[in-house]
């Protein structure tokens, strides 16, 4: 039997590693794309990318699979909410159908679980990682904003904005893009001296937007310079402004805009504004403990929607175990606690997932039209903050 090391990958091997997930993910021929230029804040020395995966390496240290495990803490309806990203899921072409992804994927999963992690995130097949108790959810607007609905519904302004691209070495308006950041009320905790490789993930390219010398806003374009994954200004007012600085800052038509359901300014002006819309579900979800996710998520719905009053009670059989719980709100005010009595409505993982936090509306239809109400939440992650 051979000789095989199962674990988190070592220190010294961050180099063998990005070069395995590389050789895995970008060998066609033509293809230009590396993890390290892809999510710097993941794969730099100084973040330990072999630390953070857990690897399948044979006697000599050579890999054979490796899945990242990246910690990424989130506030939440003002809640701290312990989170993790799932990664470069990869296994060598010739080691495929051998067992290694799933015996990495019990491993990480495990491994969150130990670390008191409340909810888990990855993009990937739903019919693959649903047996880990991955589920979509999530729900994310992308808005169109062609020369047609400049010229009709922006009046064909100019910018009139200054626009730059954000340098590594300009830590004012990082703090700047921060000051807006923290306003919402789901949010990564993205740490100042890790912004800028942050906001660059998936070679996304910041740009500060400044009025008069002053800064006004920022946006982030992905990397075919077609849509804005983030974006924000000082002022309601400058909306207009911003959408006309991509499209003076794009080869493109058009430009497409994200936005998270609770940027409510941004979403009424979006509908009022650009040519049409699309709705889709964010990311995949492995939630850990009910209980907080569902309180904290409400929590942050409770700021930017009105609450109808109601009351449940439901028994979700977790993936990590039973939870009982009652969900209530009142005046606005959610509270979700430890039930004991008899449940009203009981569900699986998989089910009570899609309920709370899923777009669509099947496996909540059995709770009362004002509880509906209540749901999705919105577990919404900026493209900066995947992995």
């Amino acid at each position: 039997m051979e000789n095989l090391y199962y674990g988190r990958g070592k220190d010294e091997d961050n180099k063998e590693l990005i070069a395995f997930l590389d050789e895995v993910f970008f060998s066609d021929e033509g293809d230009d794309r590396d993890f390290l230029n892809l999510l710097p804040k993941c794969y730099k020395d100084k973040y330990r990318p072999a630390y953070n995966n857990y690897v399948v390496q044979d006697e000599t240290g050579e890999f054979r699979a490796a899945i990242g495990s990246f910690y990424n803490n989130m506030t939440v309806g003002g809640e701290p909410m312990k989170a993790c990203c799932i990664g470069n899921v990869a296994v060598g072409k010739e080691y495929r159908s051998m067992g290694y992804m799933v015996k990495l994927m019990e491993m990480s999963v495990e491994s969150m679980a130990e670390n008191g992690v409340d909810i888990a995130y990855l993009g990937g097949q739903r019919q693959r990682y649903g047996y880990f108790g991955f589920e979509a959810a999530g729900t994310c607007y992308n808005f169109g904003f062609s020369p047609n609905a400049h010229r009709h519904s922006l009046g064909g302004i100019s910018s009139g904005l200054e626009i730059s691209r954000l340098t590594e070495d300009n830590m004012d308006d990082m703090k700047n893009i921060e000051k807006l950041y923290s306003k919402l009320p789901i949010r990564s905790n993205r740490p100042l001296e890790n912004y800028f490789d942050v906001l660059g993930s998936w070679r996304d390219e910041a740009y500060i937007a400044k009025r008069n010398g002053e800064f006004v806003g920022y946006f982030i374009f992905n990397h075919s310079k077609d849509t804005l994954v983030e974006w924000d200004v000082i002022d309601k007012e400058l909306f207009p402004n911003i959408i006309a600085a991509a499209l003076e800052n794009t080869t493109h038509r058009g430009v497409s805009v994200v936005v998270a359901p609770f940027e409510t300014d941004k979403y009424n002006f979006c509908v009022q504004k650009s040519d049409g819309s699309s709705i889709h579900n964010n990311e995949m979800i492995l939630v850990y403990n009910f209980e907080k996710a569902i309180r904290a998520y409400l929590k942050a719905k409770s700021t930017y929607a009105k609450l109808c009053d109601g009351e449940i009670t439901v028994l979700i059989h977790g993936v990590r175990g039973d939870e009982k719980l009652r969900i209530s709100v009142k005046d606005n005010q959610p509270s979700v606690e430890p039930y004991s009595g008899d449940a009203e409505y009981e569900f699986n993982h998989h089910a009570a997932t899609r309920a709370f936090f899923n777009n669509l509306d099947a496996d909540r239809a059995v709770f009362p039209a004002n509880v509906q109400q209540w749901f999705p939440l919105h577990v919404f992650l900026s493209s900066s903050d995947t992995m």
